[in-house]
């Protein structure tokens, strides 16, 4: 992690709360977890810092990233929004990057990142 640089940071987004009616009742509540809730890319690392009382920090090896996937419903495509989901190969959680503002573009920058990190490495999938 010696050359490690911050690629992007980004807060979840509030756009799409006006297009679902629960988000939008429970605005308060929404827009503090919202807020307080930051993905960050690095060039060895996706970090997922979250939490209004507490906070949490989960981190994932950018070599360990299976698979990455962008689910966008009908409104958040029309804003730009989605959520990223990001399996890896070890023993922790799925991450999900909730409301995401332009997720389909960080997803794609966060792929790209995870193949100049396995390069780098010397990592090899192999599929069985």
């Amino acid at each position: 992690m010696d050359n490690e640089s911050e690629l992007w940071a980004e807060r979840a987004g509030m756009m799409d709360v006006f297009f679902s009616p629960i988000a939008l009742a429970f605005f308060p509540f929404t827009y503090l977890s919202r807020l307080n809730k930051r993905y960050t890319l690095t060039t060895e690392r996706l970090i997922l810092t979250s939490g209004i009382f507490s906070r949490r920090v989960d981190e994932i090896e950018l070599f360990r990233v299976k698979d990455v996937t962008l689910k966008q419903s009908f409104f958040q495509r029309l804003v730009g929004y989605g959520t990223v989901v990001v399996s890896s190969t070890d023993m922790s959680d799925t991450f999900i990057l909730d409301h995401l503002p332009k997720a389909n573009l960080k997803r794609e920058q966060l792929r790209r990142q995870v193949m100049l990190c396995r390069e780098a490495k010397g990592v090899r999938t192999i599929v069985s």
